[in-house]
């Protein structure tokens, strides 16, 4: 008794299921003749009907196990799977009428045949729905917060998935009123029992009106504008917004439809996602050790991440900030720890220790992130600027090809076209250290690109901060424009254009559209639920010294050239001998104790470019738009670079020197 309860317990489930099979079989049967003979049946034909009624329980029930009626769900039935009970009835019913018509032809109607089969399909459909039903009645009861009322927005498939789940899922916290979509022909219908209310623009009405708490963008492939004007619509109407993952995320990502999430700037930028040629870029670092330089910050980490998926033999992260360095280090271990990396504490200034630890751990690729980058800073501390980016560079250069390196890339922006700042210009002399290697064993490329968002110290971070504070969020110039990609996608560009590179060029990556900062820090503080102006204030304090209205992302004597990859562009300027560097790189050497000033106009004496801006007040500075991909390919035919110059001059700058 003991094992036949034990078993009876096991298989509980499964035998239901049988059961209920069974009952539906015999009701089926029943209902069947009842109904051909309007509920008398002929007693000519009870005989049959008996048989008929075995024959059935006999041979349905096993072949509706055998097409797998059981292994669809019970309390999730779907579309789809009325499709598959149709066919298990199809098969069920064919089998038992072929043995009826074999066995006892002429003794059960044709009709009862029909009239069986379909009944049988609509008890088990019935009886699934039922069950359905009962269990979201009980998991609606598990809710133990009040539900937002929302509305989504997008009444396609994706919306239609979420509101089936946020029904399904009370503990979710959201009880969905109806939808929100610009297509007008859905405006009025009725989608799975909630009306379309009208498009974007009535989301104010529709809000106000329907008792609305936020909004839920179901649209996972809509990005750039297209977002940025139903947050808007948001805005404008008072209420909070979230959206689905992307399609991106839901295909790589273990998210699910209802993992909502704030909206971020990354959504409204619109960056289309970065096709790689995987081969290409594994070939290059597969099994071999590399060597970042500034490992530790936004670029370099994102660098060492990105070359741990392809399997490297090993990652010699170098930094000086032990902190951050340490950091890396423990996501490593758990992220990755099936790729090797050395955490190492250095200067790139240090030319025999760097190619000591070259040596010693076999380094076959380096990439240079390690640079100061802040304008301002720089400006206040160019000696520190021209050790730490000229002088590194050149040390770090110089152990790479006396130790063998097979690649060095290294990481410019573009603040070193036309340098208006003493770091624009320390990074365009860098440049040129690495284009002086050409036809060196060791292929030298660098790399140019814009903002990234989020890296330590951009503009993103820090408005984020002045937001939390209630404001307010200081932007330099209304006119102010930079280029701006993720820091994911800036990463894998550069092993792109890594594994493009032979030698002496410098790689630009596509940047897209410059995106005016007043606009991005409007649209942060509406992702945040404030409106600008009203909740959080927009103040310009002027441009800084060192600082452009724009940036550009090319030289007018480079020629701009497009590569196999679509956002990798190279540019082939005249050669640069390595001998010109190093008497330029004496002259720096040569005047150690020289004030700002005397270090600025040295500066200009060996970069012919580099002009320090003067620091515009705000209401004196001229508006301008910089150079996307597109319109730097037109200036090669014709449009004159110099137009795109932003003012500059000496004035201003005193007030900032430091000896």
């Amino acid at each position: 008794m003991d094992r036949l309860r034990q078993f009876l317990m096991k298989h509980r489930l499964r035998l239901l299921r049988m059961a209920i099979n069974f009952a539906a079989v015999g009701m089926s049967g029943a209902i069947a003749y009842l109904l051909r003979f309007d509920f008398q049946i002929p007693s000519e034909w009870r005989p049959g009907a008996t048989t008929a009624m075995l024959c059935w329980l006999a041979v349905q029930p096993l072949a509706l196990q055998v097409s797998g009626w059981n292994r669809i769900g019970w309390n999730r039935i779907a579309l789809p799977d009325v499709g598959l009970l149709v066919r298990g009835v199809c098969i069920a019913a064919s089998i038992s009428s072929v043995v009826l018509l074999l066995l006892l032809p002429g003794t059960v109607p044709r009709s009862v045949f029909l009239l069986q089969a379909a009944l049988v399909l609509l008890l088990a459909v019935s009886a699934r729905v039922a069950v359905r039903l009962a269990v979201e009645r009980r998991e609606r009861g598990f809710a133990v917060k009040p539900l937002r009322r929302a509305v989504i927005y997008g009444a396609g498939s994706a919306g239609q998935s979420l509101l089936r789940e946020l029904r399904r899922k009370p503990q979710i916290g959201y009880r969905p009123i109806g939808f929100v979509d610009d297509n007008e022909c859905l405006h009025g219908q009725i989608v799975h029992g909630v009306p379309v209310f009208g498009d974007g623009g009535a989301l104010g009405r529709v809000t106000a009106d329907q008792g609305v708490d936020e909004v839920l963008i179901a649209l996972p492939s809509i990005r750039g504008e297209r977002l940025s004007r139903i947050v808007t619509f948001c805005d404008q109407a008072g209420r909070p917004c979230k959206t689905i993952p992307s399609v991106e995320e839901l295909i790589h990502k273990p998210e699910r439809l209802t993992d909502l999430r704030q909206v971020n700037l990354e959504d409204l930028l619109g960056r289309d996602p970065v096709q790689l040629d995987l081969g290409a870029i594994s070939r290059e670092i597969a099994g071999r050790v590399v060597l970042v330089t500034g490992a530790a910050g936004s670029i370099g980490s994102e660098i060492c991440r990105q070359v741990a998926s392809f399997r490297p033999r090993q990652i010699v992260a170098v930094d000086n900030a032990e902190t951050p360095l340490f950091e890396l280090e423990n996501e490593f271990r758990e992220r990755f720890a099936d790729c090797p990396m050395l955490p190492t504490i250095g200067d790139v200034r240090d030319e025999p220790r760097m190619l000591r630890l070259m040596q010693a751990c076999g380094v076959e690729m380096v990439f240079h992130a390690a640079a100061y980058k802040h304008v301002p800073m720089m400006e206040r501390h160019p000696s520190a600027a021209i050790a730490n980016n000229v002088f590194g560079t050149h040390a770090l250069v110089n152990a790479s090809e006396k130790a063998g390196i097979r690649q060095f890339v290294m990481i410019s922006t573009d603040k070193a076209v036309r340098p208006s700042s003493v770091m624009g210009a320390t990074k365009r002399l860098a440049e040129l250290i690495v284009k002086s290697r050409s036809g060196s064993a060791t292929r030298f490329v660098s790399v140019r690109f814009g903002n990234v968002l989020g890296s330590n110290g951009s503009v993103v971070p820090i408005f984020e901060r002045q937001i939390r504070k209630g404001g307010p969020v200081t932007v330099t110039h209304p006119d102010m424009r930079r280029y701006f990609m993720t820091i994911p996608e800036a990463a894998q560009l550069v092993l792109q254009a890594m594994a493009l590179g032979t030698s002496d060029e410098i790689f630009v990556l596509d940047m897209g559209s410059p995106v005016l900062i007043g606009d991005l820090a409007r649209s942060l503080i509406a992702l945040h639920g404030k409106l600008p102006g009203r909740d959080i204030e927009l103040e310009y304090t002027g441009l800084r010294p060192g600082e452009k209205l724009f940036e550009e992302l090319y030289l007018s004597d480079e020629n701009l050239v497009r590569t196999v990859h679509e956002k990798i562009l190279v540019l082939k300027g005249d050669a640069v001998s390595r001998a010109w560097v190093d008497e330029r790189l004496g002259t720096l050497q040569d005047h150690p104790a020289l004030d700002a000033r005397e270090l600025r106009t040295l500066l200009r004496g060996i970069v012919p470019d580099y002009t320090p801006a003067t620091s515009h007040p705000v209401s004196s500075a001229r508006s301008g738009e910089s150079a996307g991909i597109e319109s730097l390919l037109a200036m090669r035919n014709g449009v004159p670079a110099a137009a795109l110059q932003t003012e500059t001059g000496e004035a201003g700058l005193d007030a900032w020197e430091v000896a």
